[in-house]
């Protein structure tokens, strides 16, 4: 599936997979930096003193040991003055730096290194929008259009409550300040951008629309609206935040060939 950039976002890009392009020497390194000022500017200048060309690269706390980090990237040597040895040896060199791990990943240019994915506090996983489609497809089959509008809606529904009711209790979130935190998340992991939100909190009535929501994109092929899950996980979690049952329609799908998906929230009758 192409990807399609909207106008005034910024891609991210996952630390997952490089396309490596012809006669580049690509190599993953993972380098453990202590935590202290200068550390990433002094071990860029290795790397830009032997012409490496850093390809991408992600930098992050270590999650099992406090006052260290890991810079990890793809790096091309194809241009370098000194081989993989010798730039490891520079490296080492550096009291910033602690230790070094070096691969050459084959046969394709994955990120061999680091496992397992954490999401905040969670364990994650990546998974493609085309497999998620498959996915979805199969289990289709399975139930029948109705069924499986019905389970996933559901199944949905009871996502939504379960992660603002988590969110909620870890970070002690509530009202407009929970709300919000479902559109940071949402955004964050590649769900979809929610905007033009409004609910009337007396009436409990209101519509928002989600722009590239993973589940109208994954199910672009039907021509019918389809965010079953998506449209249960709102109002799920609105319902949750609210403390009322609710329900949520979808008005619009990309899917069915909209520009954008608009859903609206409602009373449970």
């Amino acid at each position: 599936m192409a990807v399609k950039v909207m106008e005034n976002s910024v891609p991210k890009r996952v630390f997952t997979f490089l396309n490596m392009k012809p006669n580049e020497e690509i190599y993953e390194i993972c380098i453990t930096l202590k935590d202290v000022h200068g550390a990433v500017a002094e071990t860029a200048k290795v790397f830009s003193d032997v012409h490496v060309n850093l390809r991408t690269s992600i930098l992050f706390d270590a999650v099992e040991k406090s006052g260290v980090g890991y810079w990890t990237s793809f790096v091309d040597l194809s241009k370098a003055v000194k081989n993989i040895q010798q730039l490891e040896k520079e490296l080492r060199k550096l009291d910033v730096v602690e230790d070094v791990k070096i691969v050459k990943p084959e046969p394709l240019t994955y990120d061999v290194i680091h496992f397992p994915i954490i999401h905040g506090e969670s364990v994650a996983t990546v998974m493609p929008v085309e497999l998620f489609g498959s996915l979805f497809d199969e289990i289709e089959k399975i139930l029948t259009p109705s069924g499986f509008a019905a389970v996933f809606y559901i199944a949905g529904k009871r996502t939504g409550a379960f992660i603002a009711g988590l969110l909620a209790k870890r970070y002690g979130l509530e009202g407009k300040s929970l709300i919000l935190a479902l559109f940071q998340a949402t955004q964050a992991i590649g769900w979809g951008q929610i905007e033009d939100f409004n609910i009337d909190r007396k009436e409990l009535v209101g519509k928002l629309k989600v722009r590239m929501g993973f589940e109208a994109l994954l199910r672009g092929h039907r021509k019918e609206r389809g965010c079953h899950w998506t449209r249960g996980f709102i109002a799920g979690f609105l319902g949750e935040v609210i403390g009322k049952s609710l329900e949520a329609v979808e008005l619009k799908c990309v899917a069915a060939g909209d520009e954008i998906c608009e859903f609206e929230v409602k009373p449970r009758i």
